[in-house]
Formats: structure tokens, C-alpha cells, sequence
């Protein structure tokens, strides 16, 4: 909890400043792949991920879904259709990192002709 100089208790979603880390994965033929590596001393918490696919198969032939993963553990999984196809999701409460320095992956199902861009942003937390 932080509080102004008058002592009046404020909340805030995000730190600022170098606090944010972005990252960015291209996703293959159904191959995991690492998102952001782990940081020792900070959890790295997400607030938004953003998929983008450059299929070259005709839309809504298909359906995908793409796993985020940290720790073993599958957080969530996204679904995306054929073709070009943009998908984001945002979290005002960040998607806690289950354990410091632990990648966080992006795995999607193998299909064929199909390329998915992902970008994230994650916050750096000191949580005990």
C-alpha cells in the first residue's frame, strides 16, 4: 500500500518508471517457445498479451488455441482462427508469475501454413 504525504492510502495497478518489460515470440509448426526469461529478484507479472497470425490458410477453415505457460503450469490458453486473425488480452489485475526466474512460454497447436506473432507486456513485482 502506498500513501501520499498527507497519509491518505492510495492503490495502484502497475508500478512505473523501468518497472514494464516487453517481449516478443514467434510461434511454428506447434513448437514452444520463450516468451520472456525469468528474472532472480522480481516476479514478472502479465498485464497484456497480444496474438497475431499470418496464416496462409483461408479463414475460419480451422481454429487454434496458443498456451501461456510458466512454471510447468498452463496459465491460460487463447483461441485463434485461420488466417489473419489478431487476438489481445488485456489483465487490470496482472496474471501472477507463479515463481521467480521461470520463463514464461507460448505453445500453440501444430498447423500447418501457420505463423503466430505474440507480444506481451509484463510488471516487475517484489512480493514476499
Amino acid at each position: 500500500m502506498k500513501h501520499t504525504t498527507d497519509g491518505i492510502y492510495i492503490t495502484q495497478p502497475y508500478e512505473v518508471g523501468g518497472a514494464f518489460v516487453s517481449a516478443t515470440a514467434t510461434l511454428t509448426t506447434g513448437t514452444a517457445t520463450s516468451l520472456v526469461t525469468g528474472d532472480a529478484d522480481y516476479f514478472l507479472d502479465l498485464v497484456e498479451i497480444m496474438f497475431s497470425s499470418t496464416s496462409t490458410v483461408a479463414l475460419g477453415t480451422a481454429n487454434f488455441s496458443i498456451a501461456l505457460i510458466n512454471d510447468g503450469e498452463t496459465y491460460r490458453t487463447f483461441s485463434m482462427g485461420e488466417g489473419q486473425d489478431v487476438t489481445q488480452a488485456l489483465f487490470p489485475a496482472p496474471l501472477r508469475q507463479n515463481a521467480k526466474n521461470t520463463p514464461w512460454n507460448v505453445d500453440m497447436d501444430d498447423v500447418t501454413g501457420t505463423t503466430v506473432n505474440v507480444a506481451a507486456t509484463f510488471v516487475k513485482k517484489n512480493r514476499n
